[in-house]
């Protein structure tokens, strides 16, 4: 008598008794394995369908739950803030203001993601911990992804290992922390995990494959990366199709070819509505610039390089050619095997593709293939079930595998300390010190309810595009004609004019905030007769401060007696009272308590400075 792995259609069998202890004790689709004395099935409940067996397993496996959530909600108002995420919720909030993206703001992202959140958005209110409950927001779409990954595991193999899978995958320190983050890649995971369900969880008929290609339709308007993920599936297919015809499963050519019309009819509907909509508004061209031309830059990073790097696809068509046989050859239902394939495979096809192909690799693009890693083990957890091995070392072996995960997740990151302070503060600034009507400068969105003067967002593709050209630098000019209050000390950092200008016109006032400056600048050393002469680049209202005192004397030939409105130009100021050095400070931040740095502001003009002469 064998012992099945799976359960319904799709049990197959894994090894033959023998008379040994199997390593798994398979669950049954009913509360207990076996029936009632009626002799009528007992109906499953939520405890059996979603936990494993009784006993030290199920205990282990709550208690990793539990932690996985204590550190969860840790990482949430914790772990650092990412550039992405403040750009994504400024692109949202742009949406909330009746602001185009693309068009009115600058974003190289597929925008179903800020699309769908800013209708939430204005519900949360303007503050520094705007960002905490965002990622709030994600923890639906991490629940889904972990849903996904336990369906795929229960229809493909079996219920008896779907939770281990799941809390696998929960545990996985890159998984975990990168859907924390608020961005679009957790919303692109879910729903490519979705899409791979309804290709495996039934008859694939021709509804089945439209249904899939309007998912991969959704999929590639949350991130055009989705191309990639395409190519691994179809690499996946038609390797899977090919050991299948091998094994003597040979399904009809007229047949696949109407499925595959099917997908592609159905995952051309979601961007072609997306497009026709910017169209409509006529910005389908600024849109067309921003999602393709942009982002592709020949030669950037190891575009347009040779290197050993582009051999990692062309050679994982062996090795995971030989692991899609070893499926196979576990599988006597080669119909199972076949999805088995497709879906074992995909994650790595599409992770070898970037490897190879993509010039910059970030840490999101990891987010669809890496929770289905563990999912992709159980063929060689099938090997290793097929020895002599003893059934405790399952029953404790899985839950010390998760245990070790969370260790990892806990030692990767400071979690005991709060790293989105500096975030919270710089917001919190950003918005005591400007008006809803007036720009703050920053490189992506970083101060997210504020305009910024500057369509571009400084990042790695605009940076280069500046370099060589093909994007004008005239971020100084655009902070003098708008008049610009608040601005990222760092935000053009390695673009010399831009980020010398922003040194020498703007201050940081708040040690909790180091890259936030206000306008003003550091009079420099008086003339004999105590008379400072300075120039302004930044028209506002400016408040004369020193190190120690209350400053009074002459401006411009007027008695100085409160903060006053100064034009872009020279000006001279002589000091009656006050000590140490002199400058002049945004009125705003004086008034509400703040006062320059001034070692911390000649601390970073000298970095700059000595940067530019290296």
């Amino acid at each position: 008598m064998g012992i099945l792995l799976g359960d319904g259609p799709f049990a197959t069998p894994l090894f033959d008794r023998r008379g040994q202890i199997p390593p798994f004790r398979m669950m049954s689709l009913h509360r207990k394995s076996s029936q009632g004395e009626t002799g009528v099935p007992v109906e499953q409940g939520a405890m059996e369908r979603y936990l494993p067996a009784r006993g030290f397993e199920r205990k282990a496996f709550l208690g990793l739950w539990a932690l996985v959530l204590l550190l969860k909600a840790m990482a949430i108002s914790h772990y650092r803030v990412d550039s992405d995420e403040t750009q994504h919720a400024h692109v949202v909030w742009g949406w909330t203001q009746g602001q185009l993206q693309y068009r009115d703001f600058f974003d190289n992202h597929m925008p179903l993601f800020h699309m769908a959140c800013a209708p939430f958005f204005p519900l949360l209110g303007e503050h520094g911990y705007i960002m905490t409950q965002l990622r709030i927001g994600m923890i639906p779409l991490f629940f889904l992804c972990l849903w996904g990954v336990f369906a795929l595991t229960e229809t493909l193999y079996s219920r008896r290992i779907a939770p281990w899978a799941c809390l696998a995958a929960a545990a996985l320190p890159q998984f975990f922390y990168t859907s924390t983050e608020f961005r679009p890649d957790i919303l692109w995971a879910a729903l490519w995990l979705l899409s791979l369900l309804v290709a495996i969880r039934g008859k694939f008929t021709v509804k089945r494959a439209f249904g899939l290609g309007l998912m991969v339709g959704l999929v590639g308007v949350v991130s055009i990366k989705t191309v990639a993920l395409v190519a691994a599936l179809a690499t996946a297919t038609t390797f899977a199709m090919a050991l299948a015809w091998l094994y003597g499963e040979r399904p009809g050519c007229v047949a696949m070819a109407a499925r595959l019309g099917a997908i592609v009819a159905g995952a051309i509907i979601p961007p072609a509505l997306t497009v026709l909509y910017f169209a409509r508004q006529g910005a389908f061209w600024i849109m067309y610039y921003c999602m393709i031309i942009h982002n592709v830059i020949p030669g950037l990073k190891r575009w347009g390089h040779f290197s050993a790097h582009l051999w990692f696809f062309p050679l994982s068509l062996v090795v995971l050619g030989a692991y899609g046989w070893l499926i196979f050859r576990q599988t006597e239902d080669k119909k199972i095997a076949i999805r088995r394939a497709i879906v074992l495979l995909t994650p790595w096809f599409y992770l070898c593709l970037l490897l190879s192909y993509f010039p910059d690799i970030t840490r999101q693009d990891d987010l669809p293939y890496i929770p289905l890693a563990p999912l992709s083990l159980a063929p060689l957890l099938m090997l290793a079930a097929s020895g002599r091995w003893p059934r405790k070392l399952w029953t404790y072996g899985l839950p010390a595998i998760c245990l070790v995960e969370l260790i990892c997740v806990w030692n990767l990151n400071p979690l005991r300390t709060n790293r989105t302070r500096g975030t919270v503060r710089s917001i919190d600034d950003a918005l005591l010190l400007t008006r809803p009507d007036q720009c703050a400068m920053d490189a992506k969105g970083d101060y997210v309810f504020r305009q910024r003067p500057d369509y571009w967002v400084i990042e790695t593709l605009t940076k280069t595009r500046i370099r060589r050209g093909s994007i004008q630098d005239d971020i100084p000019k655009k902070l003098q004609d708008t008049g610009t209050p608040v601005c990222n000390l760092f935000a053009t950092h390695i673009l010399p004019q831009a980020s010398l200008f922003i040194l020498l016109n703007y201050m940081p006032i708040d040690r909790d905030a180091l890259d936030l400056g206000v306008a003003g600048k550091e009079l420099g050393a008086p003339s004999a007769d105590g008379t400072f002469g300075f120039d302004v680049a930044i028209p506002a209202s400016y408040a004369l401060v020193s190190e120690s005192g209350a400053t009074t004397g002459t401006l411009d030939g007027a008695p100085y007696l409160a903060p006053v409105r100064l034009a872009a130009g020279h000006h001279l100021f002589h000091r009656a009272s006050g000590t140490g050095r002199a400058a002049i400070c945004l009125d705003r931040a004086v008034a509400v308590g703040f006062h320059p740095l001034f070692d911390a502001s000649e601390k970073f003009i000298s970095a700059e400075r000595r940067s530019r002469q290296e």
